[in-house]
């Protein structure tokens, strides 16, 4: 995989995440036995069921989420993606947050494994 293609997919899944979000096509982006780690240190959920309660839950409470994606940096199946985002919460917070994130494809371009890194304590002040 390119950098360009693995761009073209992950904006796609940000999009799918917070623009929409819409839970069936965001589960679409994974393989079926795909893992995904929101954030690193938290149990990994595995397969298309748990990763679409952890976007429900989410979307229960964002009003506006945005993520914009700074740079991706692609090594065979993997790629480094820096991102950022704007969310603002259904009480009317705002938070900008900086992260970090690992993806790893595999060979249909479908998401085996994600991992997250960001200022979670940043995160959960905003949800608490």
């Amino acid at each position: 995989m390119n950098e360009a293609e693995a761009r073209q997919i992950i904006e796609a899944y940000f999009h799918a995440a917070m623009q929409v979000p819409d839970v069936r096509v965001f589960t679409t982006f994974f393989a079926p036995d795909g893992v995904l780690e929101d954030p690193v240190g938290t149990p990994p959920l595995r397969g298309h069921e748990a990763i679409a309660g952890f976007l429900e839950a989410g979307k229960s409470k964002l009003e506006r989420a945005e993520i914009v994606v700074r740079e991706i940096i692609t090594c065979g199946s993997e790629s480094a993606v820096r991102w950022s985002g704007d969310l603002s919460t259904k009480r009317g917070e705002r938070l900008t947050i900086e992260g970090i994130g690992i993806f790893t494809f595999d060979e249909q371009n479908k998401l085996r494994h994600v991992r997250e890194f960001y200022d979670v304590a940043k995160l959960l002040a905003i949800f608490s």
